[in-house]
């Protein structure tokens, strides 16, 4: 646990980094992307077992990929994972693009660039200092 604030703020809540069902599913879905679906299911299913569902049998690797995702989605829900997630899934743009559409839809004030992004905005600038430093270094595309 990480406590955010510090205890003169008057909060003393703490929030999770990083959870053992979270370190399970990683490892599952690096088994899985090589080549090893079936050792895949096993943290996968742990993770399920405890959180009373049934077990997972999908050995197909573009299947159980999904299937992990989505695992991850709902298990990890509201733990600041998704936008990583969705990189290492590459379907953020579309993602982004998708909900901002519904967003915009709801809230015509929204700005006209909000929830629009391409694939230059899936990496950071590199800062201007940087790039001074070391000649070798190169500016991400878009920026």
């Amino acid at each position: 646990m990480h406590s955010p604030l510090p205890a003169t703020s008057g909060s003393s809540d703490d929030f999770p980094i990083y959870r053992y069902s979270e370190a399970l599913l990683l490892l599952s879905e690096s088994l899985n992307e090589q080549g090893r679906p079936s050792e895949a299911l096993i943290p996968l299913n742990r993770v399920r077992a405890r959180a009373g569902l049934d077990p997972i049998t999908e050995t197909n690797q573009s299947s159980l990929r999904k299937l992990i995702f989505h695992e991850r989605r709902v298990e990890l829900a509201f733990e600041n994972h998704r936008w990583e997630d969705l990189l290492r899934e590459g379907d953020a743009v579309n993602i982004i693009n998708t909900v901002g559409k519904k967003i915009k839809a709801d809230a015509p004030y929204t700005p006209a660039g909000a929830y629009n992004i391409d694939d230059h905005n899936l990496l950071f600038p590199i800062p201007q200092t940087d790039l001074d430093l070391n000649s070798l270094l190169f500016q991400n595309p878009g920026y």
